[in-house]
């Protein structure tokens, strides 16, 4: 063939994927692996760059964020720079707010 697209391959691989797995006996492949966390025991963590506008300026600051794996819930907090103080005090307030420290480990 010639003048096939990638996108047209792909999406007609993607509908006779299944048909053919289905004519040869197979069903559909389950890959859904689902996630366990324990209560309280894992965290995740992220700082980066956030652009926010500031009396109509666009203004480059850092955004750290902490969300607890088990119950999603999540805290958020703006910092001018991203140095190792806002770092670490994105933690204090996280850990203030959530009222403790994840048992296990933060990612």
């Amino acid at each position: 063939m010639h003048g096939v697209s990638y996108q047209a391959v792909r999406a007609y691989v993607a509908e006779r994927k299944p048909k053919i797995r289905a004519e040869a006996g197979r069903g559909p492949v389950n890959v859904f692996v689902p996630q366990t966390h324990r209560l309280a025991e894992e965290a995740e963590v992220d700082f980066g760059e956030v652009m926010i506008n500031l009396r109509g300026e666009p203004v480059t600051c850092m955004l750290f964020s902490l969300r607890l794996s088990f119950s999603g819930k999540a805290v958020h907090r703006i910092f001018a720079s991203g140095g190792t103080e806002a770092f670490l005090e994105g933690h204090a307030h996280a850990f203030t707010t959530l009222g403790g420290v994840p048992t296990g480990k933060i990612r």
